[in-house]
């Protein structure tokens, strides 16, 4: 059993990703709206499904949406939430993973045994690098063309500024100039993932970014465009099996680097 405290290690979020590095502890059963690729660098995470099976784990994958529990503490893992709405999450759709058997999410994992970091990243960089491995031993094809349209390049310098207004896909077709379908269409093929989830990560994201800064709950909810603290922490619950409020304080959050 580990004696590392639980849950005190980095939280690095960007745009459609999440990755924490650290010790784990026991979690309830629950379900989230994003895959999670559980990768150990110690001993395996005991991992559960819903019909209570349990297996030692050294890697994982997880579909979205599966109730699943963390049922022993663990020294040293990563673990990796990827959006199942983008490019790669549709790409992991195609793994066929069983909604309620460990025994498959670990037989999907192997191949992320393969990658043997030498220490749990603690930069941006070394995060960002280790979850384009975990993603590339896969073989997921994670090949996104940069936008390229005007219009989505424009929608893309906007939405940060906007997360308090209107985001309605018809109001941002609108500043655009496109049609609401036009826009829909050509936002998920150049971007990857459609706009709404886009727009949902960049408010988690900015979420993210306040509470790192110090600011409360429900001052971090309001800057991000989330209607009160409990949308906000239903939200990141739903995504990530966590609340903004049993991390806060505990892990060291990592944003991207500024361009």
């Amino acid at each position: 059993m580990a004696t590392t405290p639980p849950w005190r290690g980095h939280l690095f979020f960007g745009p459609g990703r999440l990755l924490y590095a650290g010790p784990l502890g026991e979690t309830r059963l629950h379900a989230h709206h994003s895959f999670q690729l559980v990768l150990s660098l110690g001993e395996p995470v005991p991992l559960s499904d819903s019909r209570q099976q349990v297996r030692a784990c050294g890697a994982a994958v997880i579909p979205p949406d599966v109730g699943h529990a963390v049922v022993g503490a663990a020294s040293a893992a990563v673990l990796l939430h990827v959006s199942p709405d983008d490019l790669v999450g549709r790409n992991l759709r195609t793994l066929g993973l069983a909604r309620d058997s460990v025994t498959d999410w670990q037989r999907a994992g192997e191949r992320l045994l393969s990658l043997v970091p030498r220490a749990l990243p603690r930069h941006w960089h070394e995060a960002e690098a280790l979850a384009q491995e975990m993603i590339r031993v896969l073989q997921v094809n994670t090949a996104v063309p940069r936008p390229a349209h005007p219009a989505v390049k424009r929608l893309l310098r906007l939405l940060p500024e906007m997360l308090e207004d209107d985001v309605s896909l018809e109001a941002l077709a609108a500043r655009v100039g496109l049609s609401a379908s036009r826009l829909s269409h050509l936002f998920s093929a150049e971007v990857g993932l459609p706009l709404r989830p886009y727009i949902l990560w960049l408010r988690l994201h900015r979420a993210a970014e306040s509470l790192r800064r110090g600011a409360p709950l429900t001052t971090a909810a309001h800057a991000a465009g989330f209607t009160d603290s409990a949308h906000l922490s239903h939200t990141f619950r739903r995504m990530f099996g966590l609340s903004p409020s049993e991390i806060v304080g505990v892990v060291e959050w990592v944003l991207p680097p500024t361009e």
